[in-house]
Protein backbone atom coordinates (compact mmCIF):
# COMPACT_ATOMS: atom_id res chain seq x y z
CA UNK A 1 0.00 0.00 0.00
CA UNK A 2 1.49 3.31 -1.09
CA UNK A 3 2.12 5.93 1.61
CA UNK A 4 4.43 8.35 -0.23
CA UNK A 5 2.95 11.54 -1.69
CA UNK A 6 2.43 11.80 -5.43
CA UNK A 7 4.05 14.54 -7.51
CA UNK A 8 1.48 15.76 -10.05
CA UNK A 9 2.02 18.79 -12.27
CA UNK A 10 5.03 19.66 -10.09
CA UNK A 11 3.09 19.65 -6.80
CA UNK A 12 2.91 17.09 -4.02
CA UNK A 13 -0.39 15.44 -3.13
CA UNK A 14 -0.81 12.98 -0.24
CA UNK A 15 -2.23 9.65 -1.38
CA UNK A 16 -4.69 9.38 1.56
CA UNK A 17 -7.54 11.64 2.64
CA UNK A 18 -10.57 11.59 4.93
CA UNK A 19 -12.83 12.39 1.95
CA UNK A 20 -12.56 12.89 -1.80
CA UNK A 21 -14.99 15.08 -3.75
CA UNK A 22 -15.25 14.42 -7.50
CA UNK A 23 -16.17 17.55 -9.45
CA UNK A 24 -15.61 21.21 -8.56
CA UNK A 25 -19.01 22.51 -9.57
CA UNK A 26 -20.77 24.72 -7.02
CA UNK A 27 -22.14 21.76 -5.05
CA UNK A 28 -18.72 20.09 -4.96
CA UNK A 29 -17.02 23.32 -3.86
CA UNK A 30 -19.53 23.92 -1.06
CA UNK A 31 -19.44 20.31 0.12
CA UNK A 32 -15.62 20.29 0.19
CA UNK A 33 -15.59 23.57 2.14
CA UNK A 34 -18.05 22.34 4.74
CA UNK A 35 -16.15 19.08 5.22
CA UNK A 36 -12.83 20.91 5.54
CA UNK A 37 -14.35 23.34 8.03
CA UNK A 38 -15.50 20.28 9.99
CA UNK A 39 -11.88 19.17 10.35
CA UNK A 40 -11.63 16.63 7.54
CA UNK A 41 -8.65 16.24 5.21
CA UNK A 42 -10.27 16.63 1.78
CA UNK A 43 -9.16 16.27 -1.85
CA UNK A 44 -11.25 18.04 -4.52
CA UNK A 45 -10.84 16.66 -8.06
CA UNK A 46 -11.72 18.57 -11.24
CA UNK A 47 -11.05 17.40 -14.79
CA UNK A 48 -11.23 20.94 -16.22
CA UNK A 49 -8.45 23.51 -15.71
CA UNK A 50 -10.94 25.88 -14.06
CA UNK A 51 -13.25 25.55 -11.07
CA UNK A 52 -16.99 26.14 -11.13
CA UNK A 53 -18.56 23.87 -13.77
CA UNK A 54 -21.39 25.90 -15.29
CA UNK A 55 -20.33 28.77 -12.98
CA UNK A 56 -17.06 29.44 -14.80
CA UNK A 57 -15.88 31.90 -17.45
CA UNK A 58 -13.76 32.23 -20.57
CA UNK A 59 -11.92 35.21 -22.04
CA UNK A 60 -11.89 36.71 -25.53
CA UNK A 61 -10.12 39.96 -26.52
CA UNK A 62 -10.24 41.36 -22.99
CA UNK A 63 -13.87 40.36 -22.32
CA UNK A 64 -14.73 37.97 -19.45
CA UNK A 65 -17.75 35.90 -20.46
CA UNK A 66 -19.83 33.81 -18.02
CA UNK A 67 -19.90 30.35 -19.52
CA UNK A 68 -23.46 29.58 -18.43
CA UNK A 69 -24.90 30.70 -15.07
CA UNK A 70 -25.66 34.43 -14.87
CA UNK A 71 -27.66 35.15 -11.74
CA UNK A 72 -27.52 33.93 -8.17
CA UNK A 73 -30.54 34.13 -5.82
CA UNK A 74 -30.04 34.80 -2.10
CA UNK A 75 -26.22 34.59 -1.92
CA UNK A 76 -25.69 38.29 -1.29
CA UNK A 77 -28.27 38.32 1.54
CA UNK A 78 -26.69 37.01 4.79
CA UNK A 79 -30.11 36.49 6.39
CA UNK A 80 -30.98 33.68 3.95
CA UNK A 81 -30.01 30.01 4.22
CA UNK A 82 -27.37 30.08 1.48
CA UNK A 83 -26.30 33.68 2.07
CA UNK A 84 -25.58 32.85 5.71
CA UNK A 85 -23.59 29.80 4.64
CA UNK A 86 -21.40 31.96 2.37
CA UNK A 87 -20.74 34.28 5.31
CA UNK A 88 -20.01 31.39 7.69
CA UNK A 89 -17.53 29.91 5.20
CA UNK A 90 -15.83 33.28 4.71
CA UNK A 91 -16.54 33.51 0.98
CA UNK A 92 -15.19 36.89 -0.11
CA UNK A 93 -17.35 37.44 -3.22
CA UNK A 94 -19.03 40.83 -3.52
CA UNK A 95 -22.53 40.85 -4.95
CA UNK A 96 -24.49 43.35 -7.04
CA UNK A 97 -28.22 43.16 -6.47
CA UNK A 98 -30.37 43.07 -9.59
CA UNK A 99 -33.17 45.64 -9.74
CA UNK A 100 -35.28 45.09 -11.73
CA UNK A 101 -35.03 41.33 -11.33
CA UNK A 102 -35.97 40.80 -14.97
CA UNK A 103 -37.80 42.23 -17.97
CA UNK A 104 -40.30 40.54 -20.27
CA UNK A 105 -41.04 41.40 -23.90
CA UNK A 106 -44.35 39.80 -24.85
CA UNK A 107 -46.53 40.14 -27.96
CA UNK A 108 -49.14 42.89 -27.66
CA UNK A 109 -47.73 44.29 -24.41
CA UNK A 110 -45.15 46.94 -23.48
CA UNK A 111 -42.01 45.65 -21.69
CA UNK A 112 -42.82 44.41 -18.19
CA UNK A 113 -40.14 45.03 -15.56
CA UNK A 114 -40.11 42.78 -12.48
CA UNK A 115 -39.31 44.90 -9.38
CA UNK A 116 -36.84 43.58 -6.81
CA UNK A 117 -39.53 43.61 -4.09
CA UNK A 118 -42.55 41.29 -4.03
CA UNK A 119 -45.12 43.91 -2.95
CA UNK A 120 -44.47 46.29 -5.87
CA UNK A 121 -44.46 43.31 -8.24
CA UNK A 122 -47.94 42.24 -7.15
CA UNK A 123 -49.20 45.83 -7.35
CA UNK A 124 -47.83 46.22 -10.87
CA UNK A 125 -49.65 43.06 -11.94
CA UNK A 126 -52.91 44.45 -10.54
CA UNK A 127 -52.38 47.76 -12.34
CA UNK A 128 -51.90 45.96 -15.63
CA UNK A 129 -54.75 43.49 -15.06
CA UNK A 130 -57.28 45.13 -12.68
CA UNK A 131 -60.02 42.64 -13.61
CA UNK A 132 -57.78 39.85 -12.25
CA UNK A 133 -56.90 41.64 -8.97
CA UNK A 134 -58.73 39.22 -6.67
CA UNK A 135 -57.31 36.23 -8.55
CA UNK A 136 -53.80 37.70 -8.23
CA UNK A 137 -54.23 37.96 -4.45
CA UNK A 138 -55.46 34.37 -4.22
CA UNK A 139 -52.67 33.11 -6.47
CA UNK A 140 -49.90 34.71 -4.39
CA UNK A 141 -51.52 33.59 -1.14
CA UNK A 142 -51.29 29.99 -2.34
CA UNK A 143 -47.83 30.60 -3.85
CA UNK A 144 -46.54 31.69 -0.43
CA UNK A 145 -47.95 28.50 1.10
CA UNK A 146 -46.30 26.43 -1.64
CA UNK A 147 -43.04 28.28 -0.94
CA UNK A 148 -43.04 27.63 2.81
CA UNK A 149 -44.27 24.05 2.74
CA UNK A 150 -42.07 23.29 -0.27
CA UNK A 151 -38.97 24.42 1.62
CA UNK A 152 -39.87 22.05 4.44
CA UNK A 153 -40.60 19.20 2.05
CA UNK A 154 -37.84 19.44 -0.55
CA UNK A 155 -35.05 21.23 1.34
CA UNK A 156 -35.58 19.94 4.89
CA UNK A 157 -37.09 16.53 4.11
CA UNK A 158 -40.11 17.19 6.35
CA UNK A 159 -43.29 15.65 4.97
CA UNK A 160 -46.43 17.77 5.22
CA UNK A 161 -49.96 17.63 3.86
CA UNK A 162 -49.80 20.95 2.00
CA UNK A 163 -46.70 20.08 -0.04
CA UNK A 164 -48.04 16.63 -0.79
CA UNK A 165 -51.35 18.17 -1.93
CA UNK A 166 -49.61 20.62 -4.27
CA UNK A 167 -46.68 18.55 -5.53
CA UNK A 168 -48.65 17.00 -8.41
CA UNK A 169 -49.25 20.36 -10.12
CA UNK A 170 -47.18 22.02 -12.83
CA UNK A 171 -46.72 25.78 -13.16
CA UNK A 172 -49.19 25.82 -16.04
CA UNK A 173 -51.78 23.81 -14.08
CA UNK A 174 -51.96 26.44 -11.34
CA UNK A 175 -51.90 29.43 -13.70
CA UNK A 176 -54.82 27.95 -15.62
CA UNK A 177 -56.64 27.31 -12.36
CA UNK A 178 -56.31 30.90 -11.12
CA UNK A 179 -56.41 33.11 -14.22
CA UNK A 180 -58.32 33.73 -17.44
CA UNK A 181 -56.12 36.33 -19.16
CA UNK A 182 -53.46 34.57 -21.26
CA UNK A 183 -51.22 37.64 -21.13
CA UNK A 184 -51.11 37.55 -17.33
CA UNK A 185 -50.30 33.84 -17.39
CA UNK A 186 -47.39 34.46 -19.75
CA UNK A 187 -45.98 37.22 -17.52
CA UNK A 188 -46.05 34.82 -14.57
CA UNK A 189 -44.20 32.15 -16.54
CA UNK A 190 -42.14 34.33 -18.87
CA UNK A 191 -38.86 33.25 -17.28
CA UNK A 192 -39.79 29.55 -17.24
CA UNK A 193 -37.04 28.70 -19.79
CA UNK A 194 -34.47 29.13 -17.03
CA UNK A 195 -35.79 25.80 -15.66
CA UNK A 196 -34.80 24.06 -18.88
CA UNK A 197 -38.33 22.74 -19.38
CA UNK A 198 -41.76 23.94 -20.42
CA UNK A 199 -44.20 25.48 -17.88
CA UNK A 200 -46.42 22.45 -18.36
CA UNK A 201 -43.61 20.16 -17.19
CA UNK A 202 -42.11 22.26 -14.39
CA UNK A 203 -43.21 21.67 -10.79
CA UNK A 204 -45.44 24.41 -9.37
CA UNK A 205 -44.06 23.96 -5.83
CA UNK A 206 -40.42 23.91 -6.88
CA UNK A 207 -40.92 27.01 -9.01
CA UNK A 208 -42.71 28.75 -6.12
CA UNK A 209 -39.77 28.11 -3.80
CA UNK A 210 -37.23 29.72 -6.09
CA UNK A 211 -39.49 32.34 -7.68
CA UNK A 212 -40.27 33.95 -4.33
CA UNK A 213 -36.63 33.67 -3.27
CA UNK A 214 -35.75 36.19 -6.00
CA UNK A 215 -37.48 38.85 -3.95
CA UNK A 216 -35.09 38.15 -1.06
CA UNK A 217 -32.30 39.18 -3.40
CA UNK A 218 -31.15 38.19 -6.88
CA UNK A 219 -27.48 38.88 -7.44
CA UNK A 220 -24.59 39.00 -9.89
CA UNK A 221 -21.07 38.20 -8.57
CA UNK A 222 -18.68 41.11 -8.99
CA UNK A 223 -15.79 39.92 -11.10
CA UNK A 224 -17.93 37.28 -12.88
CA UNK A 225 -19.08 33.77 -12.00
CA UNK A 226 -15.46 32.61 -12.03
CA UNK A 227 -14.63 34.97 -9.17
CA UNK A 228 -17.30 33.27 -7.06
CA UNK A 229 -16.01 29.79 -7.90
CA UNK A 230 -12.41 30.85 -7.25
CA UNK A 231 -13.39 32.44 -3.92
CA UNK A 232 -14.91 29.10 -2.90
CA UNK A 233 -11.70 27.39 -3.97
CA UNK A 234 -9.57 29.83 -1.97
CA UNK A 235 -11.67 29.36 1.17
CA UNK A 236 -11.23 25.60 0.77
CA UNK A 237 -7.44 25.67 0.36
CA UNK A 238 -7.14 28.18 3.22
CA UNK A 239 -8.66 25.42 5.37
CA UNK A 240 -5.99 22.98 4.24
CA UNK A 241 -7.96 21.38 1.43
CA UNK A 242 -6.22 20.12 -1.70
CA UNK A 243 -7.48 20.87 -5.24
CA UNK A 244 -6.26 18.80 -8.19
CA UNK A 245 -7.38 20.22 -11.53
CA UNK A 246 -6.95 18.57 -14.94
CA UNK A 247 -7.64 15.26 -13.18
CA UNK A 248 -10.37 13.03 -14.60
CA UNK A 249 -11.91 10.36 -12.39
CA UNK A 250 -11.72 6.88 -13.94
CA UNK A 251 -13.17 4.76 -11.14
CA UNK A 252 -14.55 4.94 -7.64
CA UNK A 253 -12.58 2.36 -5.70
CA UNK A 254 -14.47 0.09 -3.31
CA UNK A 255 -13.58 -2.49 -0.71
CA UNK A 256 -16.11 -4.90 0.78
CA UNK A 257 -19.02 -2.83 -0.51
CA UNK A 258 -17.69 0.47 0.83
CA UNK A 259 -16.13 3.46 -0.88
CA UNK A 260 -12.35 3.31 -0.60
CA UNK A 261 -10.97 5.98 -2.95
CA UNK A 262 -10.76 7.27 -6.51
CA UNK A 263 -8.57 6.36 -9.50
CA UNK A 264 -7.73 9.32 -11.75
CA UNK A 265 -5.70 10.20 -14.82
CA UNK A 266 -4.18 13.55 -15.66
CA UNK A 267 -5.54 15.63 -18.55
CA UNK A 268 -2.88 17.66 -20.38
CA UNK A 269 -0.89 17.81 -23.60
CA UNK A 270 1.43 15.18 -22.16
CA UNK A 271 0.65 11.48 -21.89
CA UNK A 272 -1.77 10.80 -19.04
CA UNK A 273 -0.50 9.62 -15.69
CA UNK A 274 -2.60 7.40 -13.43
CA UNK A 275 -2.96 7.64 -9.65
CA UNK A 276 -5.03 5.97 -6.94
CA UNK A 277 -6.12 8.14 -4.01
CA UNK A 278 -7.48 6.50 -0.87
CA UNK A 279 -10.36 7.79 1.26
CA UNK A 280 -13.11 6.13 3.30
CA UNK A 281 -15.64 8.69 2.01
CA UNK A 282 -16.30 9.72 -1.61
CA UNK A 283 -18.73 12.39 -2.83
CA UNK A 284 -19.57 12.59 -6.53
CA UNK A 285 -20.56 15.99 -7.88
CA UNK A 286 -20.15 14.48 -11.35
CA UNK A 287 -22.94 13.60 -13.75
CA UNK A 288 -25.11 10.92 -12.13
CA UNK A 289 -25.24 8.59 -15.13
CA UNK A 290 -21.46 8.88 -15.52
CA UNK A 291 -21.04 8.07 -11.83
CA UNK A 292 -23.16 4.91 -11.95
CA UNK A 293 -22.24 3.75 -15.45
CA UNK A 294 -18.54 4.60 -15.69
CA UNK A 295 -17.11 5.16 -12.21
CA UNK A 296 -18.78 2.34 -10.27
CA UNK A 297 -17.99 -1.29 -10.95
CA UNK A 298 -20.67 -3.53 -12.40
CA UNK A 299 -20.95 -5.41 -9.12
CA UNK A 300 -22.46 -2.28 -7.53
CA UNK A 301 -25.08 -1.61 -10.17
CA UNK A 302 -27.08 -3.67 -12.61
CA UNK A 303 -28.15 -2.74 -16.10
CA UNK A 304 -31.60 -2.00 -14.69
CA UNK A 305 -30.10 0.90 -12.72
CA UNK A 306 -28.73 2.43 -15.90
CA UNK A 307 -31.97 1.76 -17.76
CA UNK A 308 -33.87 3.62 -15.07
CA UNK A 309 -31.53 6.62 -15.14
CA UNK A 310 -31.65 6.75 -18.94
CA UNK A 311 -35.47 6.70 -18.76
CA UNK A 312 -35.54 9.93 -16.74
CA UNK A 313 -36.01 13.17 -18.62
CA UNK A 314 -33.14 15.68 -18.43
CA UNK A 315 -33.63 19.43 -18.68
CA UNK A 316 -32.96 21.11 -22.02
CA UNK A 317 -29.48 22.16 -22.89
CA UNK A 318 -28.87 25.87 -23.33
CA UNK A 319 -27.54 27.46 -26.52
CA UNK A 320 -25.58 30.58 -25.58
CA UNK A 321 -24.24 33.35 -27.78
CA UNK A 322 -21.55 35.55 -26.20
CA UNK A 323 -20.91 38.95 -27.79
CA UNK A 324 -18.35 41.59 -26.90
CA UNK A 325 -19.45 45.10 -27.91
CA UNK A 326 -17.73 48.46 -28.09
CA UNK A 327 -19.56 51.77 -27.80
CA UNK A 328 -23.17 50.54 -27.76
CA UNK A 329 -25.67 52.93 -26.22
CA UNK A 330 -26.23 51.79 -22.63
CA UNK A 331 -29.87 52.88 -22.65
CA UNK A 332 -30.54 50.84 -25.80
CA UNK A 333 -29.00 47.76 -24.22
CA UNK A 334 -31.01 48.22 -21.01
CA UNK A 335 -34.22 48.45 -23.01
CA UNK A 336 -33.33 45.31 -24.97
CA UNK A 337 -32.48 43.15 -21.94
CA UNK A 338 -34.85 40.38 -20.84
CA UNK A 339 -36.96 37.47 -22.10
CA UNK A 340 -38.61 37.55 -25.52
CA UNK A 341 -41.71 35.55 -26.48
CA UNK A 342 -42.85 35.71 -30.11
CA UNK A 343 -46.25 34.14 -29.34
CA UNK A 344 -48.43 33.35 -26.33
CA UNK A 345 -48.25 29.65 -27.17
CA UNK A 346 -46.38 27.82 -24.39
CA UNK A 347 -45.94 24.74 -26.57
CA UNK A 348 -43.45 26.67 -28.73
CA UNK A 349 -41.23 27.74 -25.85
CA UNK A 350 -38.09 26.13 -27.30
CA UNK A 351 -38.47 27.67 -30.73
CA UNK A 352 -39.80 31.07 -29.75
CA UNK A 353 -38.22 32.16 -26.45
CA UNK A 354 -34.79 33.61 -25.83
CA UNK A 355 -33.18 35.92 -23.27
CA UNK A 356 -30.75 38.84 -23.53
CA UNK A 357 -28.52 39.47 -20.50
CA UNK A 358 -26.08 42.36 -20.09
CA UNK A 359 -23.69 41.51 -17.19
CA UNK A 360 -21.70 44.72 -17.66
CA UNK A 361 -24.72 46.61 -16.28
CA UNK A 362 -23.70 45.16 -12.91
CA UNK A 363 -19.93 45.00 -13.31
CA UNK A 364 -18.34 47.07 -16.11
CA UNK A 365 -14.88 45.78 -15.15
CA UNK A 366 -15.45 42.44 -16.92
CA UNK A 367 -15.15 44.22 -20.28
CA UNK A 368 -12.52 46.64 -21.63
CA UNK A 369 -13.20 50.38 -21.05
CA UNK A 370 -16.10 51.63 -23.14
CA UNK A 371 -17.23 48.09 -23.94
CA UNK A 372 -20.20 45.90 -23.00
CA UNK A 373 -21.08 42.22 -22.92
CA UNK A 374 -24.31 40.82 -24.34
CA UNK A 375 -25.27 37.17 -23.79
CA UNK A 376 -28.21 35.40 -25.43
CA UNK A 377 -29.67 32.24 -23.88
CA UNK A 378 -31.91 29.85 -25.81
CA UNK A 379 -33.16 26.46 -24.60
CA UNK A 380 -32.61 23.67 -27.09
CA UNK A 381 -34.07 20.15 -27.05
CA UNK A 382 -31.34 18.80 -29.35
CA UNK A 383 -29.67 15.70 -27.91
CA UNK A 384 -25.95 15.09 -28.17
CA UNK A 385 -26.54 11.52 -29.33
CA UNK A 386 -28.82 12.72 -32.15
CA UNK A 387 -26.27 15.15 -33.51
CA UNK A 388 -25.13 14.25 -37.03
CA UNK A 389 -23.56 17.50 -38.25
CA UNK A 390 -22.63 19.49 -35.16
CA UNK A 391 -20.92 22.36 -36.99
CA UNK A 392 -23.90 22.89 -39.31
CA UNK A 393 -26.38 22.86 -36.43
CA UNK A 394 -24.32 25.30 -34.37
CA UNK A 395 -23.92 27.66 -37.33
CA UNK A 396 -27.65 27.54 -38.06
CA UNK A 397 -28.71 28.41 -34.51
CA UNK A 398 -26.00 31.07 -34.24
CA UNK A 399 -27.21 32.76 -37.42
CA UNK A 400 -30.83 32.53 -36.27
CA UNK A 401 -29.86 34.19 -32.97
CA UNK A 402 -27.96 36.96 -34.73
CA UNK A 403 -30.89 37.60 -37.06
CA UNK A 404 -33.22 38.12 -34.11
CA UNK A 405 -30.67 40.40 -32.43
CA UNK A 406 -30.34 42.50 -35.60
CA UNK A 407 -34.10 42.91 -35.71
CA UNK A 408 -34.00 44.29 -32.14
CA UNK A 409 -30.71 46.19 -32.42
CA UNK A 410 -30.14 47.03 -36.10
CA UNK A 411 -26.87 48.80 -35.33
CA UNK A 412 -25.29 45.90 -33.42
CA UNK A 413 -22.94 44.71 -36.19
CA UNK A 414 -21.15 48.07 -36.12
CA UNK A 415 -20.22 47.49 -32.47
CA UNK A 416 -19.27 43.79 -32.34
CA UNK A 417 -15.69 43.13 -31.25
CA UNK A 418 -16.05 39.37 -30.88
CA UNK A 419 -18.85 36.80 -30.95
CA UNK A 420 -19.05 33.05 -30.31
CA UNK A 421 -21.67 30.47 -29.47
CA UNK A 422 -21.79 27.48 -27.14
CA UNK A 423 -24.24 24.61 -27.68
CA UNK A 424 -25.32 21.53 -25.74
CA UNK A 425 -22.21 19.81 -27.13
CA UNK A 426 -20.01 22.51 -25.58
CA UNK A 427 -21.71 22.00 -22.21
CA UNK A 428 -21.23 18.25 -22.47
CA UNK A 429 -17.58 18.55 -23.48
CA UNK A 430 -16.61 20.83 -20.60
CA UNK A 431 -18.86 19.52 -17.80
CA UNK A 432 -19.74 15.97 -18.91
CA UNK A 433 -23.40 16.64 -18.08
CA UNK A 434 -25.66 14.09 -19.75
CA UNK A 435 -27.01 15.53 -23.04
CA UNK A 436 -25.53 18.89 -22.03
CA UNK A 437 -28.48 19.33 -19.62
CA UNK A 438 -28.49 22.73 -17.94
CA UNK A 439 -30.04 21.66 -14.60
CA UNK A 440 -29.80 17.88 -14.34
CA UNK A 441 -33.07 15.98 -14.47
CA UNK A 442 -36.17 17.98 -15.30
CA UNK A 443 -37.91 19.49 -12.25
CA UNK A 444 -41.23 17.91 -13.14
CA UNK A 445 -43.62 16.74 -10.40
CA UNK A 446 -42.78 13.10 -11.12
CA UNK A 447 -39.00 13.64 -10.87
CA UNK A 448 -38.80 15.45 -7.53
CA UNK A 449 -38.91 14.49 -3.87
CA UNK A 450 -38.58 10.75 -3.28
CA UNK A 451 -38.81 10.21 -7.04
CA UNK A 452 -35.51 12.03 -7.61
CA UNK A 453 -32.16 10.30 -7.27
CA UNK A 454 -31.18 10.17 -3.56
CA UNK A 455 -28.07 11.79 -2.10
CA UNK A 456 -27.09 8.35 -0.85
CA UNK A 457 -26.07 5.40 -3.03
CA UNK A 458 -26.18 1.63 -2.49
CA UNK A 459 -22.41 1.78 -1.82
CA UNK A 460 -21.55 2.66 1.78
CA UNK A 461 -19.91 6.07 2.20
CA UNK A 462 -20.49 7.07 -1.43
CA UNK A 463 -22.71 10.13 -1.84
CA UNK A 464 -24.09 12.25 -4.67
CA UNK A 465 -24.43 16.02 -4.70
CA UNK A 466 -25.47 18.53 -7.35
CA UNK A 467 -28.39 19.02 -9.72
CA UNK A 468 -28.85 15.34 -10.65
CA UNK A 469 -29.83 14.44 -7.12
CA UNK A 470 -32.21 15.72 -4.43
CA UNK A 471 -33.56 18.32 -4.00
CA UNK A 472 -33.08 19.47 -7.64
CA UNK A 473 -31.43 21.89 -10.07
CA UNK A 474 -30.50 25.53 -9.59
CA UNK A 475 -27.93 27.33 -7.43
CA UNK A 476 -29.91 27.17 -4.18
CA UNK A 477 -30.95 23.48 -4.46
CA UNK A 478 -27.42 22.27 -5.28
CA UNK A 479 -26.01 24.14 -2.29
CA UNK A 480 -28.69 22.52 -0.13
CA UNK A 481 -27.66 19.10 -1.49
CA UNK A 482 -24.03 19.87 -0.54
CA UNK A 483 -25.06 20.88 2.98
CA UNK A 484 -27.12 17.74 3.49
CA UNK A 485 -24.36 15.43 2.28
CA UNK A 486 -21.69 17.17 4.37
CA UNK A 487 -23.93 17.06 7.44
CA UNK A 488 -24.47 13.31 7.01
CA UNK A 489 -20.74 12.72 6.71
CA UNK A 490 -19.72 14.93 9.63
CA UNK A 491 -22.39 13.56 11.98
CA UNK A 492 -21.94 9.96 10.89
CA UNK A 493 -25.66 9.71 10.10
CA UNK A 494 -25.70 7.45 7.06
CA UNK A 495 -29.35 6.52 7.53
CA UNK A 496 -30.36 7.03 3.90
CA UNK A 497 -28.44 4.11 2.42
CA UNK A 498 -31.43 1.77 2.62
CA UNK A 499 -33.59 4.44 0.97
CA UNK A 500 -31.19 4.53 -1.99
CA UNK A 501 -31.55 0.79 -2.45
CA UNK A 502 -35.33 1.07 -2.16
CA UNK A 503 -35.35 3.88 -4.75
CA UNK A 504 -33.75 1.71 -7.41
CA UNK A 505 -35.64 -1.44 -6.39
CA UNK A 506 -39.00 0.33 -6.55
CA UNK A 507 -38.25 1.93 -9.93
CA UNK A 508 -36.96 -1.32 -11.40
CA UNK A 509 -40.22 -3.01 -10.32
CA UNK A 510 -42.23 -0.16 -11.84
CA UNK A 511 -40.36 -0.50 -15.13
CA UNK A 512 -40.94 -4.24 -15.17
CA UNK A 513 -44.67 -3.71 -14.53
CA UNK A 514 -44.88 -1.15 -17.34
CA UNK A 515 -43.30 -3.64 -19.75
CA UNK A 516 -45.41 -6.61 -18.66
CA UNK A 517 -47.65 -8.13 -21.37
CA UNK A 518 -51.20 -6.85 -21.22
CA UNK A 519 -50.32 -3.88 -19.02
CA UNK A 520 -51.13 -0.52 -20.53
CA UNK A 521 -49.36 2.44 -18.98
CA UNK A 522 -51.59 5.42 -18.32
CA UNK A 523 -50.03 8.60 -19.67
CA UNK A 524 -50.12 11.54 -17.29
Amino acid sequence: MNTSPYTIFGREYPCRYDAIVIGAGIAGLFCANILAKGGMKVLLLERHYMLGGFCSTFRRKGFIFDAATHFYPLLGNPTTLTGKLCKDLGIETEWARMDPVDQFHLPGLPPFQVPAELGPFIERLKQWFPEEAANIDNYFLELRQAYMYGLLYYFKGVSNDQAERLEKYSMLDKLNEHFRDERLKIILMADAPHWGSSPGSTSYVFDAMLRLSYFLGNYYPMGSSQKFADDLGKAFTDRGGKILKCAAADAILTEKGKAAGVRIHTVSKKDPEYFDFEAPVVVSNADALHTYRDLLGEEHRGDWMLQHLESLKPTFACFLTHIGLRGMDAKRLAEAEGYYWRTLDTSNIVRDVFKIFIPTHFDPSIAPPGCQILIVQRPTPKRVVDMQDYDAYKAEVHQSTMSRLRALLPEIDDHIVCASSASHHTSYRFTNNYQGAMLGWEMSPDQLGTRRLPLYTPVDNLYLTGHWTQPGGGITPVIVSAQRVARSILTGRDDGRELAEQYFTFNSMARAKDKAPGVERVQK
